[in-house]
């Protein structure tokens, strides 16, 4: 487990820039501005067993699938990953993430984005 800075999650969000992500992605990071002190964990399971908790809960729940955005690069770079993945979850007002993260935790994967319902 490592900890890291809410700041530095911004930062690498900031330059992780799918196309069918850049808006989300932008208006999670200035929601982030605001809570750059606050701390968060970040755990490194296997990204098999992280692909298998997350395809059981795309697969059983229309409202995890249909509440967030991102699934098509999530679930590639988990499949692409042989190690261990960086994952953490940040949250700002009505916005949040759950990312993925290389071991150094100093790139973005992929992410899956709540949007506000």
């Amino acid at each position: 487990m490592k900890q890291v800075t809410v700041g530095k999650i911004a930062d690498l969000l900031s330059v992780f820039r799918p196309a069918a992500l850049v808006e989300d992605v932008d208006r999670l990071v200035a929601a982030l501005a605001s809570e750059s002190g606050r701390v968060v964990e970040v755990t490194f399971p296997p990204a098999k067993e992280v692909l298998d908790v997350y395809q059981h809960r795309y697969d059983s729940s229309d409202e995890v699938r249909e509440s967030r955005i991102g699934w098509e690069l999530f679930f590639p770079a988990l499949e692409d990953s042989d190690g261990r993945v960086g994952l953490l979850s940040v949250r700002a007002g009505e916005l949040g993430a759950i990312v993925l993260v290389d071991e150094t935790v100093e790139l973005v994967l992929a992410a899956l984005i709540r949007r506000p319902v």
